[in-house]
């Protein structure tokens, strides 16, 4: 099994401890795709680094506008020319991961071709204007070439990200309320893996591998997460008092009580 990402240097904080993450759970460097990283930072990373050539038709630093709020998706239409490149020069199973990841526990999963993560919400109607999967952690246990070479192919359109492309790939014949089970894609054996276990962007307990994505990845964020997991304490309640002012019961109870004690002591 090896684990396969790519990134540039606005993600080169991440990849240091996603690194680092692959080294310490399966003894190996990661595989790192370079799209953008300085010569300095190559050497800082313990990982094979490998160039990449992305076919001209394919903008994969670029953004496309596919939300009704006019919020702009990351392209990233890179990932299928990886996973061709990988497949190319390598026999060993891989998990593709986002720069921004980091494992908690080993993975190794078996018996099926492609595997993904989706979202999943209690809330109707929701618009997966970006598609239904979370592209930030894929399981390759096959080539999967024609899988492979659809997804490079919806990558080309210009309104589309990676993520999109490969969930309209998908939702060809595949029923994303069906989770843990094996479906049919033309022949390939593709399964739904749990969000929490498998691509935890939560950052609960229970993620083998974390995914610290949108402004969880942002460095000065990234860092007091990081600085927080590795002294063993809940990062999913640092990120609420980082990033979103929010506190648990027990820390407005506490505060509360501080404040009366504080006033008529």
């Amino acid at each position: 099994m090896n684990i396969v990402t790519a990134g540039d240097s606005g993600f080169f904080h991440c990849l240091k401890e996603l690194a680092d993450s692959v080294r310490k759970i399966y003894n190996k460097p990661v595989i790192l795709y370079d799209i953008g990283l300085t010569e300095e930072q190559k050497k800082q990373i313990d990982a094979v680094i490998i160039p990449i050539q992305v076919t001209e038709k394919v903008n994969h630093k670029g953004k496309s506008l596919l939300a009704t709020s006019g919020i702009p998706s990351t392209r990233a239409t890179h990932k299928p020319f990886c996973v061709r490149h990988y497949f190319e020069n390598f026999s060993e199973p891989m998990i593709l991961v986002d720069a921004d990841c980091l494992f908690t526990a080993k993975v190794e999963e078996t018996g099926f071709d492609v595997g993904v993560t989706c979202y999943k919400s209690k809330k109707k109607n929701i618009d997966y204007y970006n598609g239904i999967i979370n592209s930030g952690v894929i399981f390759f246990n096959s080539p999967a070439e024609k899988l492979v070479n659809c997804w490079a192919e919806e990558c080309e359109k210009e309104l589309t990200t990676d993520q999109k492309a490969l969930s309209d790939v998908l939702s060809r014949t595949i029923n994303w309320n069906i989770f843990n089970k094996v479906q049919d894609w033309n022949g390939l054996k593709i399964k739904i893996f749990n969000t929490k276990i498998y691509n935890d962007f939560h950052l609960t307990k229970k993620g083998k591998i974390l995914h610290f994505i949108n402004t969880k990845h942002d460095k000065d964020i990234y860092e007091k997460l990081i600085d927080g997991y590795k002294q063993g304490k809940d990062i999913r309640k640092m990120f609420r008092w980082i990033k979103r002012g929010k506190k648990t019961r027990l820390e407005r109870l506490f505060e509360n009580i501080t404040n009366f004690v504080k006033f008529n002591g």
